[in-house]
């Protein structure tokens, strides 16, 4: 089957078929570095580009409103004037965020479009489950040791970004240290990362650029 013809038959896939076909496009990056801008406007550029690309997804980051869930259960409000005040995390938190993320993920690509956008995953997961329960503890890896394949991971630069309280962030100053960490990682595991620059329009049509040319790329495999 060639790119088109794989194009031309997608709405017609099975849910499976979809779900290991899908170019997997992951936003990944340090606190507030614009991570859900570029994964929404991308998200939207290709579903601007009609047919099958008209129901390309994204797939929002979970933990966030899971640690909202574990402010509100230990009585704390949020307050956008004022730091986040650390949740208890314990290594089963990071388990359970890093399933829920994937599972989130995978749902997604079984239903949308051949490509499909992540504002996090279960590997930055791990990356956070490291930043606050330190290298020991591995329950997000534990959970979820083997990942699908990633097409591309784009990595937010702190440096582009002010860094702006939401209520729940905690890490202005790891900013630096968490980039690193992520560059490490992607490094170690072999992952296709590339860093993104500049304003958000500079950011999105590098990122356009990356991602077609991971398209071009299978439809040159496939041909």
């Amino acid at each position: 089957m060639n790119d088109v013809d794989l194009y031309e038959s997608w709405e017609r896939l099975s849910p499976e078929a979809r779900e290991a076909l899908t170019l997997r496009v992951v936003v990944v990056g340090a606190e507030s570095t614009g991570k859900t801008t570029l994964t929404r406007d991308l998200a939207q550029h290709y579903r601007a580009r009609g047919g099958i690309w008209s129901n390309t997804l994204w797939v929002s980051e979970f933990g966030r409103d899971y640690t909202v869930g574990k402010i509100a259960e230990l009585g704390l409000g949020l307050d956008d004037d004022s730091e986040f005040r650390s949740a208890d995390w314990a290594p089963k938190d990071f388990a359970v965020i890093a399933l829920e993320q994937q599972r989130l993920e995978n749902a997604a690509a079984s239903t949308g479009s051949p490509v499909l956008f992540c504002d996090t995953d279960a590997l930055a997961t791990q990356i956070w489950e490291r930043r606050y329960l330190g290298n020991e503890s591995t329950a997000a890896r534990d959970a979820l040791p083997v990942l699908p394949a990633r097409a591309l991971y784009l990595l937010t630069d702190h440096r582009d970004v002010a860094f702006t309280q939401d209520g729940i962030r905690d890490g202005e100053q790891f900013r630096p240290t968490m980039t690193q960490w992520f560059v490490d990682e992607l490094t170690l595991l072999g992952e296709r990362g590339q860093f993104v620059h500049g304003n958000r329009e500079d950011r999105l049509a590098e990122s356009i650029g990356l991602v077609d040319a991971v398209l071009a790329e299978r439809s040159a495999q496939l041909d």
